[in-house]
């Protein structure tokens, strides 16, 4: 037997950024780890709001899974958007929103800023 071992020390790296959407403070923070992200966006209040997971496509799948896992409403944009980044990114997503407004022009502009953010650190 071999007395090597290979130790992989855990990585987090978490990057944060904050801009406006209209007179709102939009807070977008990323915790990235090993082949997944964490993404919190929200308010100042920094809760934990609806919470969805993907991965991405495997063997013959074509298409990331992704399911909701809390949800405090009817939308579903946390979990298409993790689908979406699980797919495109190869990598497990987590996503949780905490907009307390379910207006679409809100959830195109954290989209956008969102693919800037991941462009940059992934």
């Amino acid at each position: 037997m071999s007395d090597v071992s290979t130790t992989t020390e855990p990585t987090f790296l978490i990057h944060q950024a904050t801009h406006m959407f209209l007179a709102d403070a939009i807070h977008f923070q990323v915790i990235q780890m090993n082949k997944s992200a964490f993404i919190w966006v929200g308010k100042a209040e920094g809760k934990l709001g609806d919470m969805s997971v993907a991965v991405p496509p495997f063997g013959t799948q074509t298409n990331a899974s992704a399911t909701t896992i809390i949800n405090k409403g009817v939308s579903e944009h946390g979990r298409n958007l993790a689908r979406r980044l699980a797919a495109k990114y190869k990598q497990q997503f987590y996503i949780s929103f905490d907009l307390s407004s379910p207006d679409d022009m809100l959830f195109v502009f954290v989209e956008k800023k969102l693919t800037e953010l991941l462009k940059n650190v992934l």
